[in-house]
């Protein structure tokens, strides 16, 4: 039996209904400011809901389209830039993943 608390929740079948996709990591949940760029003079802010190493949780508005990969700003600690690939989008929430190095988790 799949642990749906290890998943994303979210076919990748346009929503047929097929089993959910595990997820790559654990994630924690935290709630951080960031900043989705979608161009060189315009971001929207979001919020991080949940992180790992490999991906996040993204609350931003349904009314945002969302490109297939764009710059997140993460205000933690420091200010990070990383870039994101998209992955699922339902509702006001978008999982992303890190692309490239990653995003360390402490």
């Amino acid at each position: 039996m799949t642990d749906l608390r290890e998943t994303d929740g979210v076919a990748d079948d346009g929503g047929q209904g097929s089993a959910p996709i595990p997820r790559a990591g654990r994630r924690r949940r935290l709630i951080q400011q960031g900043r989705i760029v979608l161009g060189p003079d315009h971001s929207v802010a979001c919020a991080i809901a949940d992180v790992s190493n490999e991906g996040a949780r993204l609350r931003v508005p349904a009314r945002v389209a969302l490109p297939d990969t764009f710059p997140l700003v993460i205000a933690a600690h420091d200010l990070r830039t990383v870039t994101v690939r998209l992955r699922w989008r339902r509702g006001d929430y978008a999982g992303v993943t890190f692309e490239g190095g990653g995003f360390y988790v402490e």
